[in-house]
């Protein structure tokens, strides 16, 4: 792009005016300062162990239950009910439930009738049923009385241990060697394995879970400074001085100045609170080393390593997230741009917000199509608005993150994206300059055309 006359002025001035009010600098700071602070707090204390056994030890006593099994056997099994240990015995000093079994000979409603009047007594009935294929089932029902301090779960676990007892008996019955019940008796262990189907829901979770967050930050920057890229591009309009300006300052290099120096100010703001939280994550990290040593577990490492298992091997790497850095950063400046031009139709400050549309509208529709599409996982429209230069910064950036778009594809869209965005500041500086020579005169789509082509 010729004629850039004054574009070092034009940036250090915007970027010296801006950064003198509003309190840019103090909000900056404030804000990676409290990002700092929570990024350090959800680390530690995530990470860090629970408090040990003996500093719990004064209020236990008060939250031990011994819960009574009243057992109602109706097989005519000899059943050996589990007998109080050692090991239950301790329970009582400690936090829990402690279950005492004992053979009732009472029938079952006699049973429950006398489990009433206590708080911490339940029945269980041991029935035998024959199946009209002649198959012998055995089942225990627990009943637990109407306000019961025993719960529906303690109950079960106490329903457990009494049918892996009928189940002895059963076995014993029939007359089985002690080496067969500890055989038929191992419980079989089996490993937790992901299917296609998990793997590809955990996918489709993520990469619509970042899409969202990356069009979500997109949208707020482009709303916080897109009016203020409006505002100082028509701001001069107003000015006596304008004409004097733009005889020592081309209309190119006062646009793409302002753009590119607010574009840096927005993105150093942003990098700003990222450092500050990223920071943040890692003091936590250090903090919990530090004070619980290999008892303090680090949840952001585990967080990595789950998004390395289910996305890839190559997410995640170095150069995936500088060049995802690298394409976000086109497309904000892309907007930006756009905003540039509505920034060049306006004559007021005032009506600044009138021009917000010329770049809120295609951010939201762009944005809309490609989260939708990531998330249903429309593969051919993502890779028809990897090439579209105001679809690509919501869905390049994550498909180079996530190893779904090499780095050399991310190369050619940041090329597309930075043309298309110089070309929109060409066609600003040429309505810009026409606006301003053509004052109070009625504007319409031929003579904006004019503008563009220079006539």
């Amino acid at each position: 792009m010729k004629n850039m006359k004054g574009l070092r002025s034009v940036f250090r001035f915007t970027v010296k005016q801006y950064m003198a009010r509003n309190g840019f600098a103090r909000l900056t700071i404030l804000l990676a300062l409290l990002l700092f602070l929570g990024g350090t707090a959800l680390i530690y204390f995530t990470g860090k162990p629970s408090a040990p056994k003996d500093e719990k030890e004064g209020d236990k006593e008060k939250e031990t239950t011994v819960c009574q099994v009243n057992v109602v056997n109706m097989t005519g099994l000899d059943i050996n009910l589990p007998e109080q240990d050692d090991e239950e015995e301790e329970k009582k000093d400690s936090a829990g439930t402690v279950y005492v079994y004992s053979l009732s000979e009472d029938d079952e409603n006699e049973a429950f009738k006398k489990a009433s009047e206590q708080e911490t007594h339940i029945i269980a009935v041991v029935e035998k049923e024959t199946t009209g294929d002649g198959i012998v089932k055995y089942t225990t029902r627990l009943k637990v009385p109407d306000g019961s301090k025993i719960s529906k779960s303690e109950a079960l676990e106490a329903g457990n241990v009494i049918s892996d007892a009928v189940r002895l008996a059963v076995y014993e019955s029939v007359h089985m060697t002690e080496e067969s019940i500890q055989f038929v008796s191992l419980e079989a262990t089996s490993r937790s394995i992901s299917t296609d189907e998990e793997i590809s829901m955990l996918n489709m979770v993520i990469r619509g879970f970042l899409p969202a967050i990356l069009g979500l930050v997109m949208y707020m920057m482009i709303l916080l400074h897109g009016q203020t890229i409006c505002k100082e591009v028509s701001i001069e309009k107003t000015s006596k001085l304008m004409e004097t300006m733009l005889v020592s300052v081309e209309p190119n290099a006062l646009i793409l100045g302002k753009t590119v120096a607010l574009t840096v100010l927005a993105l150093g703001q942003f990098f700003a609170w990222v450092a500050g939280g990223l920071l943040g994550l890692l003091a936590g990290g250090i903090l919990g080393k530090a004070l619980h040593g290999s008892e303090f577990h680090n949840k952001l490492s585990s967080v990595l390593n789950f998004l390395r298992n289910f996305i890839g091997e190559s997410a995640l790497s170095p150069a995936a997230i500088v060049m995802s850095i690298i394409v976000f950063c086109f497309g904000i400046f892309i907007y930006f741009a756009l905003a540039a031009i509505g920034g060049s139709f306006v004559s007021k400050p005032e009506e600044t917000s009138s021009a917000s549309g010329m770049f809120i509208f295609p951010m939201i529709i762009f944005w809309m199509i490609t989260y939708f599409a990531s998330f249903s996982g429309a593969q051919d429209v993502i890779r028809v608005c990897r090439y579209i230069p105001f679809a690509a910064p919501f869905c390049v950036p994550v498909d180079v993150l996530t190893g779904n778009m090499g780095l050399l594809g991310g190369a050619i869209v940041c090329l597309e994206v930075t043309a298309v965005a110089l070309l929109l500041i060409f066609i600003a500086a040429r309505i810009y300059r026409g606006m301003m020579l053509h004052t109070g005169q009625k504007v319409s789509m031929k003579r904006i055309w004019e503008f563009i082509c220079g006539r």
